[in-house]
């Protein structure tokens, strides 16, 4: 097949562009402007052309995948609607493809990309060798977001937002940690939770924390219930640190031997694991300033990530720089954040990262009203000023970048300049 992605920069459409290279289809994409994984395409000999038109797209394409950011109005889409040209939305393609694959879906609100990654990493040395769709990139699969397996399973990370995980053909669902999340497409909390229980219901096998929260997502769920059990002692505690990814641990494990895989291979896979990018992600010492960058943009992962860096970095100053996702996520866990942000020793507040935010939403919630809100919160714009923050701190300390828009590009500008 010929496949044209628009849109291939995205973490998740550019592991499915690699997917269908990697099993014989001419694979070509575009982008508005350039991505951090784009380099890695073309290296693997993927066409990507910037910016996007209708030109890209040559007639005797056989399909057009778009990401879901991709309007009905994008000149390529226009194109392929006027040519006949099929056209299939990310999540709908992947749904197709999972179809082909005994299919292991990790969901959560929380953990599932530490989760798929802790999974991924052990599976590679066992005999199952699942084919792997992460939204991510992995150290240990040289900074890629996909792995081909040789096996009959798939191992992909599942996202609730919009219910687009609802694509997916899951025989097992990893169920990670849940909290009530994403707003603008989930007006009240049970609408959220019953997305996960439509979803699991659709599984043969949902593996989980037993909790309030799975439990309500899985009371009518009439399938096998693998329960999981909470390590008691600090197992592979060198290979990733906090208690919210050693519950990520435990998930792994009981995945691991719900799959009858040799548990001594797949822990001596463990072995090579590396946290996955921008999870709590160690970009090296700048001016003596440990400096981390990280996704976390939920008030409990806030918490959780700075309960992380304490435990890493005893009796040192935890300095965060956090970029907020949404005007109206912000209105919504308003409370939350304005709590959580005050447990860092110092806190720098990005502008508001405007996804899908109505006009009325962000003059109701604008960043400066955030920053009143916190004591002794300031405005952080740049990298200067980014910069002149890490100034007041001392030798040993800790800076983390997080937030799920560009504060990540303001990490990688601060650790160079």
């Amino acid at each position: 097949m010929k496949i044209h992605f628009v849109g291939i920069g995205g973490i998740g459409i550019s592991a499915l562009a690699q997917f269908c290279l990697s099993r014989g289809d001419i694979v070509t994409g575009s982008e508005m402007q350039e991505t951090v994984i784009l380099p890695k395409l073309r290296k693997l000999g993927i066409k990507v052309i910037l910016p996007q038109k209708e030109e890209n797209i040559a007639e005797d394409t056989d399909l057009l995948v778009y990401s879901e950011a991709v309007p009905e109005t994008n000149p390529e889409r226009v194109f392929a609607t006027k040519n006949n040209i099929p056209q299939k939305s990310y999540f709908a393609y992947l749904g197709e493809i999972s179809k082909g694959y005994r299919t292991i879906a990790v969901c959560g609100t929380h953990g599932k990309t530490s989760t798929i990654a802790l999974l991924a990493t052990g599976l590679a040395t066992t005999n199952l060798d699942p084919t792997v769709i992460v939204g991510t990139t992995l150290p240990q699969f040289g900074e890629t977001n996909f792995q081909k397996g040789s096996g009959e399973w798939l191992l992909v990370e599942a996202c609730e937002y919009r219910r687009n995980f609802r694509f997916l053909n899951p025989e097992v669902v990893v169920l990670a940690d849940l909290d009530y999340d994403h707003p603008d497409a989930f007006p009240t909390e049970n609408d959220y939770y019953q997305a996960f229980a439509d979803f699991c219901n659709s599984a043969e096998t949902v593996i989980y924390h037993d909790n309030e929260k799975s439990r309500r997502v899985l009371v009518t769920f009439k399938g096998n219930r693998i329960t999981v059990t909470e390590l008691e002692q600090p197992l592979y505690y060198n290979i990733i640190s906090g208690g919210c990814n050693q519950r990520n641990l435990s998930l792994a494990l009981e995945t691991a031997n719900y799959l009858d895989v040799d548990l001594e291979e797949f822990k001596k896979g463990l072995e090579s694991f590396v946290s996955p990018g921008r999870r709590q992600e160690y970009l090296g010492e700048k001016n003596g300033i440990h400096i981390y960058d990280d996704y976390a943009h939920h008030p409990t992962e806030l918490k959780a990530l700075i309960a992380v860096l304490r435990e890493k970095h005893p009796n040192k100053n935890i300095t965060m720089i956090f970029e907020p996702h949404q005007h109206a996520r912000t209105i919504q866990f308003f409370d939350g954040f304005v709590e959580v942000l005050q447990l860092p020793d110092k806190i720098g507040i990005f502008p508001i990262y405007p996804a899908r935010d109505a006009e009325e939403d962000k003059q109701k919630m604008p960043t400066s009203k955030l920053i009143q809100a916190i004591p002794n919160a300031i405005e952080i714009k740049d990298v200067a000023d980014a910069k002149e923050f890490a100034s007041q701190l001392s030798k040993g300390d800790v800076l983390v970048f997080t937030g799920a828009g560009k504060v990540d590009e303001l990490a990688k500008e601060f650790i160079i300049k």
